[in-house]
This record gives structure tokens, sequence and C-alpha cells, in this order.
């Protein structure tokens, strides 16, 4: 039981470390989103799928408007050994509300499985709802 307790404790940590540098990343350095995803991810962005990290970025570059990103729930789980062959994983949810340019703040759901590769955390899939 303290195992488990453990890595819940650590997925948390992992999330919220994580969460803060990608929407710093997306909100002010968006030209160097590329850093946190792995080569082979996926992205569904509002119903629209994009494969690749080369992909990813020039989504991110060229059709997601200047943003700015407010986080209002967070909750992380490790992911089980036996489900990703031993890799280190967790599964972060993120809600809040993000601004694009000067329009009204939309409410959004983004859930990320991430993976521990070379002592960085990289996103292994992104999915992105807003309203």
């Amino acid at each position: 039981m303290g195992d488990e307790i453990e890595k819940s404790n650590q997925a948390t940590a992992t999330a919220e470390t994580f969460s803060n540098l990608y929407y710093k990343k997306m909100d002010l350095e968006r030209h160097t989103m590329e850093k946190m995803y792995h080569q082979d991810a996926t992205m569904t962005w509002n119903g629209n799928p994009i494969e690749g990290i080369a992909n990813i970025q020039k989504f991110c570059l060229e059709k997601i408007p200047k943003s700015s990103t407010f986080v209002q729930c967070l909750d992380a789980q490790p992911v089980h050994d036996s489900a990703v062959g031993g890799q280190t994983t967790v599964l972060v949810t993120v809600a809040g509300t993000v601004k694009y340019g000067n329009t009204q703040p939309v409410n959004f759901q983004q859930n990320f499985l991430i993976t521990a590769k070379d002592g960085k955390w990289k996103v292994v899939t992104d999915t992105f709802r807003s309203q």
C-alpha cells in the first residue's frame, strides 16, 4: 500500500511540474514546444488528429492563436507498469480556461500521457478539447 501512495504522490508532483512548464511554453515560448513531445507523439486538438513531433510543432505555431492559459484543476495517476512495458508513465488531466488573443476565455480540458525519456518527461499522447 505504501508503494502505491508513493507512486501517486510522485505522479502528482510530476504533473504539477510538467503542467507549469507545458503551459508556460504554450503561452510564451511556443517555438520550443517540440521539446515537450516524444518523437512519435500524437495530439488530438478538438477532434483533429496530428501525428509526429514535426507536425505537432507546425500545428502549434501555425494554427493555434497566441494564448493565455489558467489551470484550475489538475489530476495525475501513475500508469501501471504492466500497461506500459515497465516505462515510467503518468496520466495527467488538466482543466481550466484559455484565452486566445483578445477573445473571451473558454473552458478547456486536456489529457496527457507522459513518459520518462532520458531523465525528461515527454508527451506521448495529448488530447485537447475546448468549449
